[in-house]
């Protein structure tokens, strides 16, 4: 009987650490999606502080998330993302919008690639 309650301990808090780190990756993904998208938005409105500014937060939330998420992804993935994206501040000008609109699609197929690969071994 021991046993049998051990396991079904063991079993819970494995699907605890799967709905989580589930979780942590979709909710980390879409929000920096989120976010890129509305430094597009921002950077065609012409609004390149408050671009600047969102890309700034961005950074910081994907900061603060990273470590987290390197328990259940590879860091080798995470680290090409953190470099996608802390290079985006450098392209938040009138002369670089262009620039702005092609580095922001290659951080998210990075993002949407890291998703997919997550999830796909679950």
């Amino acid at each position: 009987m021991k046993r049998m309650r051990s396991a079904v301990w063991i079993l819970l808090i494995l699907f605890g650490v799967v709905c989580y780190s589930a979780w942590m990756v979709r909710d980390t993904t879409h929000t920096l999606l989120a976010q890129m998208e509305q430094v597009e938005n921002l950077c065609q409105a012409g609004e390149y502080d408050n671009a600047a500014g969102q890309l700034a937060q961005m950074n910081a939330y994907y900061e603060k998330r990273e470590h987290l998420l390197a328990l259940f992804i590879k860091r080798d993935y995470l680290s090409s993302i953190a470099v996608s994206l802390g290079g985006l501040s450098a392209y938040a000008t009138p002369d670089n919008r262009q620039d702005l609109s092609s580095e922001i699609g290659k951080a998210k197929a990075q993002l949407l690639t890291v998703e997919h690969l997550f999830f796909s071994l679950l």
